[in-house]
């Protein structure tokens, strides 16, 4: 088998994968809090000057961005969300008229 025969047996054996993980019956675990990091730029240090121009500095801060996962027992597929909704787990008793 020559490396092209190879790359190609390998591209098929990704599509089945890919198909299964699709066609899966996920069984979820309990969703974990995984939150996302981004990096925003800001001005913090001030500008430099380059002759008559000033340039800002430019500077980076981690920036944190709530999210939930959870990871299917069967094939390993994780999925993510932003959303959370709130749980009612009990009833109090209502004496308003």
């Amino acid at each position: 088998m020559n490396q092209q025969e190879e790359i190609n047996q390998l591209r098929k054996k990704i599509e089945q994968l890919k198909n299964s993980i699709k066609n899966c019956n996920h069984d979820f675990s309990n969703p974990i809090y995984d939150p996302e990091e981004e990096m925003i730029q800001d001005d913090r240090l001030g500008y430099e000057q380059h002759g008559v121009d000033r340039w800002p500095i430019p500077s980076f801060h981690k920036k944190e961005i709530p999210r939930w996962s959870r990871e299917c027992k069967i094939c390993g597929h994780k999925d993510y969300t932003y959303k959370t909704a709130p749980i009612v787990s009990s009833y109090e008793p209502d004496f308003k008229k």
